[in-house]
Parts: structure tokens; C-alpha cells; sequence
């Protein structure tokens, strides 16, 4: 707790100013992982706060900002939302997603944060750790602006790196519509991959994001990624972790198409049973296919 009666979150004790390492608290991972965080509504936001709450074919979004945060980007927080919404209707329109994973959500809330704002409220493995944006379930998702790449930098860049990341946070929620009611075990490489997967297929229908762009700059990951002989590290959370997870599930939908993926979600949720698992089931695929799908995929 510093002069100003907020609670600070640092990586280390060396960070903290020496006039209050005697009253700091040290928390293990697991401690940091295991608080709750406040409903988006509630979380508390410094200077002028701002609002929205609008209609879409996902369902009703309410929508918070700081709004310093407008200085950031070149759209409001309210107008990015409304249209990365459509961006992922259009593709869920695109191709047999199955009925779960088109049905709206029963509402979506979404909190625009900074950065000090973060690291007070927010587990160090996220407010530390750099994630510009993160799910909570059912339809939750907290945005940290000022780890949005080229924000509140004047980069043209930086509102499609937040549609990027608004993508990735809807594709957590419909993955999470998908199993829900399921006991599959939690399995964040699964989670991770799929979100990574539905960012770059909804990409292809957003109107300020390249074609393809996405899919390439995921492409470059992956090679890094995928060890020699095709193999797959176990996920520890680096953007090469997210490329490779997600090439697995491209390497579904590039032979099976989207139906073929949905499939696998089908029997997951069914069956409980793992997504590797649901793979074998459904498509028959060994370990050794599915790697080398993936190396075909990143030649």
C-alpha cells in the first residue's frame, strides 16, 4: 500500500519503493491465481469514466472506458466492440458453426483498463505479465490498453491490434458456449489454441484488418514454435506457445472445415473427454498426423 492508499502489485521486492517494503506482501503464483476478479462493472476506473450499451446479433454489450482511453486509438472502446461484434457474426455466418456456438450470449460486459489500473486490481501473471486482454467466463473480458502494441503511440496500427485482441477475447467466450454444461478439464494450450485459431478466421472478415495478415504473423510464430521433427512443446504461454496451439485446430478446419472442428466439440462435450481425445474419436487422427498437418500448414 503506497501514500495514495492503493494496493500495488510488482514483479519483485526490489520494486517496491523502500519506504513500504515493510509493509509489503509477498503471494505465491498460486494465491495470485486464485483471487477473484471484480465483475467488469465494478472494477474501478480513475479520471472520467465513460460508457455504452448497445444491441448485436451476439447479444446486449455493456461497455466501460477511462476516457484518457480514447487518446489511444483512433475509434472509441464502444465503437471497437460494436464492430468486432460484427466482425465475428460474419464469420460465424460464414461456415457450419454449430447452433451453440452462434447462439448470443446472455450478455457480454467489457471493461477498458490501464495499465495502473491493472496491476491494482488485477493477478500479477496478467497485469505483470503484459496481456493486453483476457476472458472470464461466461462473457466477461477485460481489455489493458496500454499493452494494445503501438497505443496511445499515434500508430495506425493500434485499432486493428485491438480488433485483433477483441477477437481473440469472443473467441474464449464462444469456446466457452461450446463446452458449457460440460465436465472437460480445463486445458489452456485447448483454450489458447482455439482462441488463437477463431482470431485469425474472423480476421478475414474484419474491414480495417489486412487479409491474411493475421494468419501470416501467426505462420512466422508456429515455424518458430514446432521443434524439428513437428513435435509440440508443452504450452507455456509464449506467443509461440499461442501460434502452435492454434495451428492445430487450422489443421482441423483446413481438411475437415469448420463442421469438421464443431464435430470435435460435439463429442468433447458429450463424451467429457479431452480434446485430443475427441480428435482420435472424431477424425482419427493419431498424434503423428496431427503434427504433420500442422508442418504441411507452415512449409
Amino acid at each position: 500500500m503506497d501514500g495514495s492508499d492503493f494496493i500495488r502489485q510488482v514483479a519483485r521486492l526490489e520494486d517496491v519503493p523502500r519506504q513500504y517494503r515493510s509493509k509489503a506482501k509477498c503471494s505465491s503464483a498460486r494465491e495470485a491465481e486464485d483471487a477473484p476478479i471484480a465483475e467488469p462493472e465494478d472494477v474501478q476506473l480513475t479520471g472520467s469514466v465513460r460508457s455504452s450499451s448497445f444491441s448485436t446479433d451476439l447479444g446486449k454489450m455493456e461497455v466501460r472506458w477511462q476516457r484518457k482511453t480514447e487518446e489511444c486509438f483512433g475509434k472509441s472502446p464502444g465503437k471497437a466492440v460494436a464492430d468486432a461484434a460484427r466482425t465475428v457474426n460474419r464469420a460465424l455466418k460464414s461456415a457450419r458453426f454449430s447452433a451453440e456456438a452462434k447462439r448470443p450470449a446472455r450478455d457480454w460486459q467489457i471493461v477498458f483498463t490501464d495499465r495502473e489500473a491493472a496491476v491494482s486490481q488485477f493477478p500479477a501473471s496478467i497485469s505483470i505479465g503484459g496481456h493486453p486482454g483476457f476472458m472470464v467466463p461466461p462473457s466477461n473480458i477485460y481489455i489493458i490498453s496500454d499493452f494494445i502494441p503501438g497505443s496511445c503511440s499515434g500508430s495506425p496500427v493500434a485499432d486493428s491490434v485491438l480488433e485483433q485482441v477483441l477477437l481473440h477475447e469472443m473467441g474464449h467466450v464462444i469456446e466457452h458456449t461450446l463446452l458449457e454444461g460440460s465436465k472437460v478439464a480445463p486445458d489452456r494450450a485447448r483454450s489458447e489454441g482455439f482462441a488463437s485459431w477463431f482470431e485469425q478466421y474472423s480476421a478475414e472478415y474484419a474491414r480495417d484488418i489486412p487479409k491474411g495478415e493475421v494468419t501470416t504473423y501467426y505462420d512466422n510464430l508456429a515455424r518458430q514454435g514446432l521443434s524439428g521433427d513437428g513435435g509440440v512443446a508443452a504450452f507455456d504461454g509464449s506467443p509461440q506457445a499461442y501460434a502452435v496451439s492454434g495451428l492445430r485446430f487450422r489443421a482441423i478446419v483446413d481438411r475437415k472445415g469448420v463442421s469438421g472442428l464443431m464435430r470435435v466439440y460435439s463429442v468433447m462435450a458429450e463424451q467429457n473427454i479431452s480434446f485430443d481425445a475427441a480428435v482420435k474419436e472424431t477424425l482419427h487422427w493419431n498424434e503423428g498426423t496431427m503434427h504433420r498437418e500442422m508442418a504441411r500448414l507452415v512449409r
